[in-house]
């Protein structure tokens, strides 16, 4: 009996709904396909490999070149192993969704609300752990079933943009803030696309008799038991969970059974986001990428979301992606154009169009794709004016709460390393970037160009002490030395040996409130920095300046290297003059493929965020829940 409740599912087709056709599958392979093809005509375009003396063969070549795009410490298994916790916790939320019913009760209340069932049907879509081609079929069950075309446009709009899997897949890519972000456009998706189909359901072609293509055969899986609507749901139990239920009471088991079920359903597409991801950071050329994420073109969210059409990207797929794009850019990431990739290319899979057209009239057909493309464009283009700051890295935690700092001189940040991040480039010339590199053990550092964003006096209008406190909980959580809660502040090359002090007794407070230690010192203080001093510290904040008798020796360099290289924070701030080149800071940051440029003017102010306090503070408990997830 045990066997048989583990029994395999027949191979034979649905005699009532015919087999589900792998579509889907195979526009999966393609993609990851042609991404590795990407690999094949870079090792063709290098020719020998690095080896003119003694040529390589070609395969050979494309072995090594594999090899280390999947094993690689900062590979395709390094990177599966880091989303595993994510993935694993959101097919459990998934599975227990299903497994009680929770969305399919939901739809069944959607007739009884008028125009206010959109909102509840945007709700639903968001949480519903359903793939694109499963919300179709599923609203085919609910139109036939009497519910309203208003808001089950708005439950096929939404469900492919979100589910349990991709809430905590999105926190581990992008952070919180970005959550929070999806989380909103998805279910204003949703009610656009809602509302637009209720004023026009009364007229004439929209009607619910003459939606559907007469005589059209409804196909689709409709094996779920849980199908909300019994004259479509087929009782064949090719699925393994609800074989499990056919044949038990124990909810537990079910419970186990469904969320094995989503194992190959969402892992699919994480892995094929993330093969795509690591290939297009290493691969595809940088000026492609930068054309479309990185050069703040106003019609670059237009050009995204006419591409992300034909595309099968999945809601889970994208946001890995984006990350990786993200680390190919040599600045920050065009905000605008990301949210109208990860909303514009889930919401048009291919296989969901397809169904669409194969029974839905065509004046529905292109209604839908009407408010999937206008959505698309009025979401992240209202983001991009209303939320998103240009040069800003949107949701990078060293900016959490803060709306602006202030200007002056600063010198340039430029990156030539993926393990790089750029926070700010305001006007293209970068300002702030990070630095993590935790499969090699190395601890976390920042860069930045403003001297001022720590010496200026604070002012009731700019956030230097949010931000510093930022920079301090960054490291502190990043760092993989034992003494995390000690922070040195250390001047040197800068002739007097002075360095700033923190602006303003309430972020001092802070970082004690957080058990931080924190030492003040300059060249007076401690002449020459030692192994054993810097042991003592978590992190260490370098103010460099260019004077030679006061400036770091290279035995200090390789120590300060040697801190960071067993697990220390850093951050590494220039003290120059207008026009000079930060030689002393770029001798030290040059070993994490970063270097200070000449110093310039950023004007008297540098705009952060427009964001809400709500919306940080959403974003903050959604920080919250990823970190629970880490420790678990």
């Amino acid at each position: 009996m045990v066997l048989n409740l583990f029994s395999r599912k027949p191979r034979e087709e649905c005699a009532i709904h015919g087999h589900h056709g792998g579509s889907g599958n195979r526009m999966l392979i393609a993609m990851v396909l042609i991404s590795l093809s990407l690999v094949v005509w870079h090792v063709l375009s290098t020719g020998t490999g690095g080896y003119p003396a003694a040529p390589v063969s070609f395969p050979v070549l494309l072995g090594s070149e594999l090899w280390d795009l999947f094993f690689d410490n900062h590979g395709i298994m390094a990177e599966l192993w880091d989303v595993l916790p994510y993935f694993l916790i959101g097919i459990l939320i998934a599975g227990y969704l299903r497994t009680f019913k929770i969305a399919v009760k939901l739809q069944a209340s959607l007739r009884k609300y008028g125009v206010l069932s959109v909102f509840l049907a945007s709700f639903v879509g968001i949480i519903t752990p359903l793939c694109a081609c499963g919300t179709v079929t599923t609203a085919i069950s609910l139109l036939v079933a009497g519910i309203p075309l208003a808001p089950v446009m708005s439950l096929m709009v939404t469900s492919p943009l979100l589910s349990p899997s991709t809430y905590l897949l999105t926190l581990n890519d992008l952070g919180p803030e970005w959550t929070v972000i999806r989380t909103i456009s998805a279910f204003a998706m949703g009610v656009f696309a809602g509302l637009v189909t209720h004023y026009l359901g009364k007229r004439p072609g929209f009607r619910k008799d003459e939606i559907f293509i007469e005589g059209a055969l409804v196909r689709g899986d409709f094996h779920d038991d849980d199908y909300p609507d019994e004259r479509l749901r087929c009782n064949c139990r090719r699925k393994f969970g609800n074989r499990i239920a056919v044949r038990t009471g124990n909810k537990f088991l079910i419970f186990l059974a469904k969320s094995a079920e989503m194992l190959w359903v969402v892992g699919k597409y994480v892995l094929v986001g993330v093969v795509v991801g690591a290939v297009v950071e290493r691969y595809m050329p940088k000026e492609w990428v930068y054309g479309l994420f990185g050069r703040k073109d106003p019609l670059s969210i237009l050009w995204v979301s006419l591409a992300s059409v034909p595309m099968f990207l999945h809601q889970i797929s994208a946001s890995s992606i984006i990350y990786h794009i993200k680390g190919s850019l040599g600045g920050t990431l065009d905000a605008g154009a990301a949210l109208a990739f990860m909303i514009g290319g889930p919401v048009t899979a291919v296989p969901t169009m397809v169904l669409f057209w194969s029974f839905f009239r065509k004046r529905v057909f292109f209604l839908y794709m009407s408010v999937c493309l206008a959505g698309t464009l009025l979401i992240a283009y209202g983001f991009q004016l209303l939320v998103f700051m240009p040069g800003v890295d949107v949701g990078n935690p060293l900016l959490a709460g803060v709306a602006s700092l202030p200007g002056g001189e600063a010198a340039v940040v430029r990156k030539d390393d993926s393990n790089v991040r750029m926070v700010m480039d305001p006007g293209g010339k970068g300002l702030v970037a990070t630095y993590t590199n935790p499969v090699d053990g190395r601890g976390p550092v920042v860069f930045d160009g403003a001297y001022g964003h720590f010496a200026a006096a604070p002012a009731v209008s700019h956030d230097n002490g949010a931000y510093i406190a930022n920079i301090a909980r960054w490291l502190e959580e990043n760092t993989l030395a034992a003494s995390s809660g000690k922070i040195l502040l250390y001047s040197a090359g800068s002739g007097s040996g002075a360095v700033p002090e923190l602006p303003g007794k309430k972020v001092q407070a802070e970082l004690e409130a957080r058990g931080l230690t924190v030492r003040t010192a300059g060249r007076h203080d401690i002449p020459l920095l030692t192994g054993q001093l810097l042991a003592e510290y978590g992190q260490v904040w370098l103010f460099v300046g260019d004077d030679p008798a006061t400036g770091l020796s290279d035995a200090e360099i390789k120590l300060l290297e040697d801190h960071n290289t067993d697990g220390g924070g850093a951050l590494i701030v220039p003290v120059v003059r207008p026009g000079e080149i930060p030689r002393g800071a770029n001798r030290l940051a040059s070993r994490y493929g970063v270097t200070f440029a000449a110093v310039g003017d950023t004007g008297p102010v540098v705009q952060v965020s427009t964001a809400s306090g709500i919306f940080n503070r959403t974003a903050e408990w959604l920080g919250s829940v990823m970190k629970l997830v880490k420790k678990a």
